[in-house]
């Protein structure tokens, strides 16, 4: 069943995106979501497969979200 979520934009971005109609924003936010949750998942079976501390989960975190910023 699918399910409706509001985001708020503000208005600086909502100005640059509006230049873009073509584009559909709700599927970008939902693969934005997905790829988020796919890292989530790799972090989680890191974090239960090995014995890390806070700091080490807290910088594969931040080193995975940056990679996957890059583009992967």
């Amino acid at each position: 069943m699918p399910h409706n979520m509001t985001v708020t934009i503000e208005d600086p971005l909502w100005d640059e995106m509006r230049q873009f109609p073509e584009i559909r924003w709700g599927v970008v936010m939902k693969q934005a979501a997905i790829e988020k949750m796919e890292a989530l998942k790799v972090l989680n079976r890191a974090v239960k497969k090995n014995k890390l501390s806070e700091k080490e989960i807290r910088d594969f975190s931040v080193n995975l979200g940056r990679k996957i910023n890059r583009g992967k």
